[in-house]
């Protein structure tokens, strides 16, 4: 059977991805998706380590790894002609030039977002910009030595605001968007949108991490904080990733959180990152989970991973922000059963506060 290039290009990126998932069983479920041959599969193979995308190896089920191309960067703060921009064009544009219309769009807009960050706001001697690229995704970090982005935000809003906050308390406000307590933070929309943007996301600094993606587990966030303290000792980590081959249009995730007539209004929430992998209880947290969520119009609660959560933290959200704040409209999203009935219990009882 002869394929169209196109047709032999997306089963090369299946099967790319099916070794990167490590999956043992890949060559049988090629063959019977597509009714190729054996022999078909091991040219693929070939061609695959020829152009270096793969390699043997004995560590994984399938016998392959991904290949990743390293390149690292190291920029003096003393020298006052760093431009963000500047450093996209010369380090990462090039390396993506190949990837999709979507990618070479998202790219430039994450990056010059973070790096004028750190030039301009991480107080810090030096700056490390390393790339990572396979034929599937492209990773990009970018590290100061400064006092570190999560003290910093408690600093200046001791300064400005006279205002005690916590690094949890800043995660958090981070999640929801629109920080604008603490100005330089480029009025709370350019971190939320680049988390949007990319298909991973995490920050890392003071031994916590703000992690926005698809997936998250402890062994992650654990490996961020220890690659992070490798990298720049102390500081920020940012840490960003993008399939190569991804679609997302900037226009679309600008679109999901805005209106035409308030712009920034809408905003989704994770639970279970802000509950520290436990489930909600206190109406503490909930008073703080609700904080500022009236400047939103539309507010998305994403209960995915959340076992059970507590009456008086469900009392707060539901019934006494709702009861104050009726025009902003929570949407409850991946409640499982016991959530859900909740959630319908205090809704639909009378409470005194």
């Amino acid at each position: 059977m002869s394929f169209s290039r196109e047709k032999r290009e997306s089963i090369k990126r299946e099967l790319v991805e099916m070794l990167n998932n490590d999956d043992a069983d890949f060559d049988k479920k090629l063959m019977d998706k597509y009714e190729i041959t054996i022999t078909s599969i091991r040219r693929y193979l070939k061609d695959l380590s020829d152009s270096h995308i793969i390699r043997q190896t004995r560590l994984s089920n399938c016998g392959y790894e991904l290949i990743w191309h390293e390149y690292e960067y190291t920029y003096d703060l003393w020298d006052m002609n760093i431009e963000e921009h500047s450093v996209y064009s010369k380090v990462l544009a090039p390396l993506i030039s190949n990837c999709s219309e979507s990618a070479n769009r998202i790219w430039p807009y994450v990056f010059v977002e973070i790096m004028n960050n750190s030039i301009e706001h991480s107080n810090g001697t030096k700056i490390i910009v390393k790339i990572r690229k396979s034929y599937l995704y492209t990773d990009v970090i970018i590290a100061d030595n400064g006092l570190g982005i999560f003290q910093r935000i408690i600093d200046y809003v001791k300064k400005e605001n006279n205002i005690d906050i916590g690094i949890d308390d800043i995660i958090m406000e981070l999640h929801k968007g629109k920080l604008t307590i603490a100005k330089f933070f480029h009025s709370g929309e350019g971190i939320f949108f680049v988390s949007k943007m990319l298909d991973y996301f995490a920050i890392c600094s003071d031994n916590h991490v703000f992690f926005s993606g698809d997936t998250e587990d402890e062994n992650l966030r654990e490996y961020l904080k220890d690659y992070a303290a490798k990298i720049s000792g102390c500081g920020t980590t940012v840490w960003m990733e993008l399939s190569n081959f991804t679609e997302r249009k900037m226009q679309d995730v600008f679109d999901a959180f805005s209106t035409a007539e308030n712009g920034f209004a809408k905003t989704i929430i994770p639970i279970y990152d802000i509950c520290s992998g436990g489930y909600p209880v206190a109406r503490s947290l909930a008073r703080r989970l609700t904080f500022r969520m009236e400047e939103f119009s539309e507010v998305t609660l994403d209960f995915a991973g959340v076992p059970m959560i507590g009456q008086g933290f469900a009392h707060e959200v539901f019934v006494v922000f709702k009861n104050k704040y009726p025009q902003t409209n929570l949407i409850v999203a991946n409640a499982n059963p016991d959530v859900s009935k909740m959630i319908l219990h205090v809704t639909n009882t009378k409470y005194s506060s």
